[in-house]
């Protein structure tokens, strides 16, 4: 039920997303940065370190405000040597002063195992006057010589600033006279249609029915997975306890006081007891309420509790096979509430 909702509310949302695009209006391409080549006039500043070589180039070499700026970073590293290329979403993302509003990469491998990876960022200046293209970070890590690639510290290498003058726009251009319009835009363009609106609406209310649905399953699955995690470490812990033999005078106390904190844990997480602060008779009042408990279950633990109990605060010391007796009815309790709780789901 809860797949349905959610592959519902995804095909109402694609078919809203289709009714939109297919209203009239302006279509923007996205640019195609990787096209572009470098003008001749380029700046071009290369840095070495060690087997990696990286080369920024950026043109115009001097661009007017409002026009384009192409960043392109190229790096070659041979066979063996893996980099970490500074990567810019377009967006609000800016470098130095300048605003990214483009940017594409192309990794090429070379023939003797190499790589060469190339960066393009299209770049704006908000403003005219000096500007500088700030150094790009790339890490290598050479993994070439013998040993474990995952133990290599990753250096560095700085490519260097690039100092740009982006020139004002100039006077003439700026006072032009604009072309008249075209002809009389439709009112109607841009707007939005009651039918679009409420495929939104009712795309949204499905979607977020199939959430509420989906984190409710998310919830009960989270829930089932810590009862089955409580019984495997109330099991694991009774086994190490075991292990340890039936406890003398000495050790009983400690002994007990673990046994009955093990089944105490495995309540409060199978059954969702809060009560770490009870006392033992407040204890068993909230445990023995849970309708998962029968008759037979809460007999036992009440029992159980009250000879852990006995040994802990009046100072009685069972014989060996008594203690062995008291873990293993300890482990029927836990064996028994997980297999008729199974059984009531199934």
């Amino acid at each position: 039920m809860i797949r349905f909702h959610v592959m519902t509310a995804l095909a109402t949302v694609a078919l809203v997303a289709v009714a939109c695009s297919s209203s009239p209006g302006p279509t923007v391409q996205p640019e195609a940065v990787e096209q572009v080549a470098p003008a001749k006039d380029a700046i071009v500043k290369t840095t070495e370190n060690g087997p990696v070589k990286a080369t920024v180039k950026v043109w115009p070499a001097k661009p007017t405000l409002g026009e384009s700026i192409y960043l392109r970073l190229e790096v070659e590293a041979p066979a063996g040597v893996s980099i970490d290329a500074p990567y810019q979403e377009a967006g609000d993302q800016r470098l130095g002063r300048f605003r990214v509003t483009g940017f594409a990469r192309d990794n090429q491998r070379k023939a003797d195992g190499g790589g060469v990876t190339e960066q393009t960022y299209t770049l704006e200046a908000d403003t005219s006057g000096r500007h500088r293209v700030p150094p790009l970070r790339i890490e290598m890590v050479d993994a070439r010589t013998p040993g474990d690639r995952t133990g290599k510290k990753p250096q560095e290498v700085l490519t260097d600033e690039i100092p740009l003058d982006v020139q004002p726009v100039a006077a003439e251009v700026a006072g032009s006279e604009m072309k008249p319009a075209v002809g009389a835009i439709d009112p109607d363009v841009g707007g939005t249609s009651w039918v679009v609106l409420l495929g939104i609406g009712s795309g949204l209310a499905i979607l977020v029915s199939g959430s509420i649905l989906g984190m409710r399953g998310l919830r009960a699955r989270r829930r089932i997975g810590r009862q089955r995690s409580a019984y495997d470490d109330a099991v694991a812990d009774l086994d190490r306890l075991g292990l340890r033999g039936a406890p003398d005078a000495e050790t009983a106390d400690t002994w007990f006081v673990e046994l009955s904190s093990i089944v105490r844990r495995y309540l409060e997480l199978r059954f969702e007891i809060r009560a770490p602060e009870l006392t033992t008779e407040e204890f068993l009042l909230v445990a023995t309420a849970r309708p998962e408990l029968d008759g037979d279950h809460r007999t036992l633990l009440t029992q159980f509790l009250e000879r852990c109990d006995r040994v802990k605060f009046a100072g009685y010391r069972p014989d060996a096979d008594e203690s062995l007796a008291t873990l293993a009815a300890a482990r029927g309790f836990v064996e028994d509430t997980r297999l008729r709780e199974e059984a009531r789901a199934a």
